[in-house]
């Protein structure tokens, strides 16, 4: 009889493991070292070598954008409009529904109500799906910050763009229909709402393509280097932990212990 060779399954990535691995790879192997703690455990196991030579920009280029459309002000419901998906483990998210346009899918109504995309070894969870009256759907992340001057050229919110990117492939394979695009949310929960507003993300081929090639080059790298900026180091919660030795921005903690190679330890609390 021929033998049966099993064929490993893929590394297991989500929509945040894409963003901080667009920030930073270590930044992404540090969170998800961390979830593979176990009680009692004093050490982080990562993948990333001690002697590792940090990179000067993220290994990872951006998807192929259209031309995202921006928008001020609130967010726009029209009649016939419904909500469709609501990230059940997710608190302050903007009630956008009356209640009568609240018809969620029971298989996600429960936690943790994530998305599987079983062909891509890829899972999440949006925090809105909208489905217009037109039986157009889309999935909508919500940001509490503010909708930044000069979207476009002078910040991006890649790291957002990605996000959005990443949920329209899990709303596509959930409900079985491609969405045209994402929607990012800003809030401005600092401001009241000032300066709120959003952007279509498009998503279609291009965008879809990307997303493989992405979480191609994530599985395939064997070292996930650091990128030690002075934005994404300020930014980090392993480096604002004290779980990082090759930050720009410096961790003030208590000293870290040494850890042996491969590790990092987790400073105690």
């Amino acid at each position: 009889m021929p033998t049966v060779v099993a064929v490993p399954e893929p590394e297991h990535l989500t929509p945040h493991d894409l963003v901080t691995y667009f920030r930073c790879p270590h930044e992404m192997e540090l969170h998800r070292a961390r979830r593979r703690l176990l009680p009692g455990d004093t050490a982080l196991e990562v993948r990333t070598p001690a002697d590792v030579v940090p990179l000067r920009h993220s290994p990872l280029f951006p998807p192929p954008l259209g031309h995202p459309e921006v928008y001020d002000g609130p967010f726009d419901v029209f009649p016939g409009d419904t909500l469709v998906y609501e990230d059940p483990t997710e608190r302050g998210l903007p009630v956008l529904f009356a209640p009568e346009a609240v018809r969620l899918d029971p298989r996600y109504r429960s936690p943790p109500g994530t998305l599987v995309d079983r062909e891509l070894g890829f899972a999440g969870r949006p925090d809105l799906v909208i489905q217009r009256a037109s039986g157009e759907i889309l999935p909508v992340e919500y940001k509490s910050t503010h909708l930044y001057v000069g979207y476009h050229e002078s910040h991006g919110r890649a790291f957002d763009t990605l996000q959005a990117v990443a949920e329209c492939r899990l709303v596509e394979v959930a409900f079985g229909r491609r969405p045209r695009h994402g929607v990012i949310l800003y809030g401005d929960a600092a401001g009241e709402g000032a300066h709120e507003g959003w952007v279509e993300i498009p998503y279609a081929e291009a965008e879809a393509s990307w997303l493989r090639a992405a979480l191609r080059q994530i599985r395939s790298d064997p070292v996930r280097a650091p990128v030690p900026v002075e934005r994404n180091c300020a930014a980090c919660e392993p480096n604002a932990e004290g779980l990082c030795r090759f930050a720009a921005a410096r961790y003030e903690g208590p000293h870290r212990p040494a850890a042996p190679p491969g590790a990092v330890a987790v400073p105690a609390r």
